[in-house]
């Protein structure tokens, strides 16, 4: 069987894991027919590689893979990017699974996972073959499946469509996602792939809209389908907690909000208005958390004693930084804010955070902390007001406007 190589250009700069990549790489060579890289050939410098350089001037990996399928010229894609490391011989199991499994459309393997830091954690996965919406229950995809490593049959796009290239860097989960009732995958379980993601800055923003994209599209028993659905409102408050709870690790409190606020409508109990309240915190809505803290919703006088008191100590030093920001006071503003953040890391913070970046010439500091302070809180004047400034700045208006579309715009 005839394989293309599809490799993504994901990093721009120097790439730390090059050399191991392109071993990898070399270490399968016979098995690939073709090799289709979104790069330029630089890439392969210094090796006896030979590959389809495509030079596209993209950061969006939609648009890449959607450009790999359409130079692809055999059956079967494996899709790697340029920090994804190959196991020596890896091939020969993993085709095995498409010759024992006719109608499987993805066969993956077990992966491991390097983060910026050098950390490995490694993934022992599940074999989804013919319980592929299995996926759906574990809310985080990106942990159950690997994005690299893949081979898929050319021909599964025939009736899947191309990846959309409104997700960007989250485009092959929000794949998996939309065509989950039509997909057979197959674990090849004896083999690894290792994926680097030495990149710090992660969009979560498309995270939260494919998972919220997804909710609309499949009933919630498909991702719940082991709770007591007899009790309805029982199996919806958790169920719209538990999502609340995924939305929150996304950074998108705002959704977050209303999935708990759907909890405790449900059924009403003191762990979602709790969640609540929390949440309003991490936001930045001082006032709003405040003034749930009332018996009627559940809480003890000690709790709401000891929440009140977190809030308003909070409340008040983000008050003082800002105020100290107002008048100048930059070496008092970084040592205060330090402190702030040894316990509190809600929106304020980052935009406090993009304040000092940009105050000390930092502009593309500054915006990635004005950009994460508008994903948790994306209704503040001020966080949207500076990410806004900044982005024009800095050329990056479309960027801005597709976050405030995918966290606040109808699904």
């Amino acid at each position: 069987m005839k394989i293309t190589l599809g490799i993504l250009n994901t990093i721009k700069g120097e790439n730390p894991v090059k050399e191991e990549v392109l071993e990898g790489i070399q270490d399968n060579l016979e098995y690939f027919d073709q090799i289709i890289f979104t790069g330029d050939e630089s890439f392969f410098e210094d090796s006896d590689i030979q590959a389809q350089c495509l030079n596209l001037e993209t950061d969006n990996k939609a648009v890449m893979r959607n450009a790999i399928l359409e130079n692809a010229k055999n059956d079967y894609i494996l899709w790697i990017s340029d920090t994804t490391v190959l196991e020596f011989d890896m091939i020969p199991e993993m085709m095995e699974q498409f010759e024992d499994y006719e109608d499987t459309d993805i066969v993956y393997p077990n992966m491991v996972i390097v983060d910026n830091t050098g950390l490995e954690s490694t993934f022992i996965l599940q074999d989804l073959y013919k319980k592929e919406t299995d996926l759906l229950m574990s809310l985080k995809i990106e942990n159950y499946f690997p994005e690299y490593g893949i081979i898929t049959k050319k021909d599964l796009f025939n009736k899947t469509g191309k990846f959309d290239e409104e997700f960007e860097d989250y485009e092959f989960y929000n794949f998996l996602y939309q065509n989950i009732d039509n997909l057979r995958l197959k674990l090849s379980e004896f083999n690894y792939v290792v994926i680097h993601y030495p990149e710090t800055f992660i969009d979560t923003s498309y995270r939260s809209y494919a998972l919220r994209k997804a909710i609309k599209k499949y009933p919630l028993k498909k991702f719940f389908p082991r709770l007591n659905w007899e009790n309805e409102n029982l199996a919806l408050a958790t169920a719209y907690t538990s999502l609340g709870d995924i939305l929150s690790d996304y950074l998108d409190y705002f959704n977050a909000s209303q999935h708990y606020r759907h909890a405790a409508l449900s059924l009403h109990n003191k762990v979602s208005m709790f969640k609540l309240v929390n949440t309003y915190y991490n936001m930045g809505l001082f006032d709003e958390a405040k003034k749930l803290l009332t018996q009627d919703q559940g809480f003890s006088q000690d709790e709401i004693k000891d929440l009140l008191y977190q809030i308003d100590k909070t409340q008040e030093l983000i008050t003082a930084i800002e105020k100290a920001i107002e008048e100048g006071k930059a070496q008092e503003v970084m040592v205060s804010i330090n402190d702030v953040a040894s316990f509190y890391s809600g929106a304020p913070v980052y935009n406090i955070l993009g304040v000092i970046e940009f105050y000390g010439g930092n502009k593309e500091n500054a915006y990635r902390y004005f950009y994460k302070a508008a994903t948790m809180n994306p209704i503040d004047e001020n966080i949207i007001h500076n990410l806004t400034d900044m982005a024009n700045m800095l050329g990056k208006q479309e960027k801005v406007k597709g976050l405030f579309k995918r966290i606040l715009g109808e699904i």
